[in-house]
This record gives structure tokens, sequence and C-alpha cells, in this order.
């Protein structure tokens, strides 16, 4: 370790160069890095895996989330005199929606998708597995309906498990922008602890290497499949231990200071390890 600290100092520029390099490279591939991840749980060769293989085969939809959309008939009318305007609803979906399959009061089946007063219809939509950690289909879907039973003067609402898992909300912040969140209540505490601009270290250490980490997962999707969870790890992993480190190595760094070592001496010495404390200047 204090070999590698004695190069770095001495070579200092070409390090911050890299540095910033890599940060560079690693903003940029962040922000592609999420449609780059798999959102597959699946388990090869299982039962369950094997009826969603033959669903997604026959049927173009996977079971992942289900959308309901629901429409309500006006008052003192039902969703059978309302029927052509329940149609309209339905055959939008599926025109303008084409990779969803949509499924409602059509047909001998009506009665299934109808309420016990008759005043409300279900229209279920599926449709191909999730690519990426964003809006899905309902992003897609919740327009259309919104419109078309505008014009067929129909109340609507749409929801679905994963909808009501997200509070309904289908865009979020990305994990960057809840990693800087973060990073804003650490520095707060950290400001408090060193009360000096040393308090901006671990944060330059961590957005340095969650970063790189990000630039290196990005170079990983090219030949393996990636969980969308690695994101939150290095995001997560990567700012505590950066804060955890940072904080470790300024403590050793102040006290060697304080015993008389020069900045770079100082440096070299809290990188030796904690034998050099006892041959600190000042120690007994």
């Amino acid at each position: 370790m204090e070999r590698l600290a004695r190069f770095v100092m001495h070579h200092r520029r070409i390090v911050s160069l890299v540095w910033l390099l890599l940060f560079v490279a690693g903003g940029i591939s962040a922000s592609g890095l999420s449609s780059r991840l798999t959102f597959d749980f699946s388990l090869p060769g299982q039962p369950g895996d094997t009826a969603e293989q033959q669903l997604i085969s026959r049927f173009g939809a996977s079971t992942d989330d289900t959308l309901v959309a629901v429409l309500h008939a006006p008052a003192g009318s039902t969703i059978a005199a309302q029927h052509p305007g329940v149609a309209s609803v339905f055959d939008s979906i599926g025109k303008q929606v084409p990779q969803a399959r949509v499924i409602g009061p059509t047909g001998a089946a009506s009665s299934g998708f109808v309420s016990d007063d008759g005043r409300t219809a279900y229209i279920l939509v599926q449709g191909p597995a999730p690519q990426g950690f964003g809006p899905g289909l309902e992003a897609q879907v919740g327009p259309v309906l919104t419109a078309a039973a505008a014009r067929a003067h129909l109340e609507s609402g749409l929801t679905s498990y994963g909808m009501l898992a997200a509070g309904g909300d289908s865009d979020g912040p990305s994990v960057l922008v809840e990693t800087l969140f973060g990073a804003a209540g650490a520095l707060l505490v950290l400001i408090f602890v060193f009360a000096s601009f040393l308090a901006l270290l671990p944060m330059l250490i961590a957005a340095v290497s969650i970063l790189t980490t990000f630039l290196l997962v990005y170079a990983l999707t090219a030949i393996t499949d990636v969980s969308f969870v690695v994101q939150f790890l290095i995001s997560l992993i990567g700012l505590g231990v950066a804060i955890d480190y940072s904080l470790l190595l300024v403590t050793r760094w102040r006290e060697e200071h304080a015993h008389g070592h020069t900045g770079p001496e100082a440096a070299f010495a809290t990188c030796k390890g904690g034998k050099d404390i006892l041959a600190s200047p000042g120690n007994p």
C-alpha cells in the first residue's frame, strides 16, 4: 500500500487524468445501463417457467403483470346499454397497443367481466415481459384507455399489482438520482464531522468508484446476463464503503500530520498501517 501511495503521489497528474476519464466514461455508461440489465427471475426447467414459455409462445403475452382497466357506465345506464362504447374502448386498446393481449366483456363470457350491478366492466390487458426498469405496458395502455373511454362517455381507471406496489407511479427517479439524494444527506453529516473541505473527499471517492463500477458492469452485460438488482447494490455499497474507508484514511492522515509529518509523508505513513503509529514523532 505504501508503494502504491508513493506511485500515485509521484504520478498524480496521470492518475487524476485516469480518474477523470473513468468518471466521464462511467457517467455515460450509467445512463444506458438499465436497458441492458435483465429482469428475468425465471428458473429454466421448472414447471412454472415451462408454462410461462408456452403462454408467451402461444399468446405473445407474459403473466408478469396483468393490467385491469375499469369502465364505469353513467348514472342511470348499464354496461349492456353502453355496449358499443365498451366495444370501442376494447378495440382501441387492441389496435393502438398491438403487443398487448386484451380480454374483456365481449362474446359469451361477457358476464364474467361485468359487476353485479351491471354498471362496471373490466378489461384485462397483458403484454410481453418487461425488458427494463421504467414505465411498462401501463404507460401505453393508460392514455389509450382514457381517450377511448372519454369518447364513449364512460369513466375509466387502470390498475395492476405492479402499479399498486409502485404507489401508482409508473415512473420514478433513476438509481443515480437516488444515490445523489443519499450522498447529499451523507455530505451534511461529513461537513459536521470534518468542518472542512475534507468532507468532499468521501463524495469524490464514491462518485468515481460507483461510476467506474457501472462502466465495468456495462462491459460485463455484453457477455452475460446481469440482474437489475446489481445497480442498486453498486450504489449502496459503493457509497457506504467509500465513506467508511475515506473516514478511516482521513482520520489516520490527520493523526500522522499532527505528529509532524508533511502532507505526502503523512499519506505514506497512513497507507503503511497501524505499525507506524508507534513510530510516529511524539509517541513514546
